[in-house]
């Protein structure tokens, strides 16, 4: 499977590490912009006030490294998890090279979905794999989470599932652009399907940061563990307190019908993306009753 992409939805219609967020006073504006730098894309939000040409060109002076603003005008959308933006200012592309620990990653943000704001979060679940895992990522995407893993292990195989093909386009180059062919294998197809043909019982650890399809797809996440493993949960949960957040999300977990015991080895709170409401990460322990392997 060396460097390749095994396909099995072929036929289905269906900056750097400190580049997370930026902020500042602009000239022309009294309070504060808010924007994202994708390598040298910066994103703002459609405010509907009608200055985000002006915002732009503000950003385009003062930000020496960004040629493109575009404006996210909605949530991302769809079974590709498209996003919704449109061109402000600057060069008309949406293609660009990011960089985040120590890696490079080509991204065409009008066909897939990253949030640089994950950063700190893809670098801490890398350095918690142990030597010789094999990994399986049941939302890879463009393939960040499985290079910064497959980068920082040499000795660990990670296995990167998305039915988006652009997505899985663009995690194949990802791999060769940071010399790990054969350490990420590229899969195209639909998570849980691939899981049960091709992962069950055969895996050390597995990720899930896909906050909207996490709890539908834990019981399968643990299916594909060998005895024990471990599994990086990711949800959204609506909290009044932020430090009540972890506990929130594990409660929704307690009792989903699984294969196993489940153990907390850590959470934390990943980013708030509303008043209100968090993402929040879980590193579970699992501990299968049965033996798949």
């Amino acid at each position: 499977m060396e460097g390749t992409l095994i396909t099995l939805a072929e036929e289905r219609s269906d900056l750097d590490r400190c580049s997370v967020r930026q902020e500042g006073i602009l000239p022309e504006f009294p309070k504060k912009i808010r924007f994202d730098v994708i390598g040298d894309i910066a994103i703002i939000r459609d405010s509907g006030d009608g200055l985000e040409r002006a915002a732009a060109e503000s950003i385009l002076r003062e930000n020496r490294r960004v040629r493109v603003v575009l404006a996210k005008t909605g949530p991302v959308e769809g079974a590709y998890r498209l996003p919704c933006l449109r061109l402000v200012a600057g060069e008309k592309r949406t293609m660009t090279v990011h960089r985040e620990n120590d890696c490079v990653f080509h991204i065409d943000l009008a066909g897939v979905h990253f949030s640089p704001r994950l950063a700190n979060e893809r670098r801490l679940v890398a350095e918690s794999v142990r030597p010789g895992e094999r990994v399986l990522n049941m939302f890879g995407g463009l393939g960040t989470f499985s290079v910064e893993i497959a980068k920082e292990n040499p000795s660990t195989v990670v296995f990167s599932i998305d039915i988006n093909p652009e997505a899985a386009r663009l995690c194949l180059k990802n791999v060769l652009v940071n010399q790990l062919r054969g350490r990420v294998v590229t899969v195209l197809g639909d998570a849980k399907e691939t899981a049960n043909i091709l992962f069950l019982g055969k895996m050390d650890r597995v990720l899930l940061p896909l906050p909207e399809k996490s709890h539908e797809y834990l019981d399968v996440a643990v299916s594909t563990l060998r005895h024990s493993g471990t599994v990086h949960y990711y949800d959204f949960v609506s909290v009044s307190k932020r430090k009540s957040c972890v506990n929130a999300a594990l409660e929704k977990v307690i009792g989903s019908p699984i294969e196993g015991e489940l153990l907390l080895r850590g959470g934390r709170v990943v980013k708030s993306v509303a008043p209100k409401c968090y993402l929040a990460s879980l590193e579970l322990q699992v501990r299968k009753t049965t033996n798949l392997a």
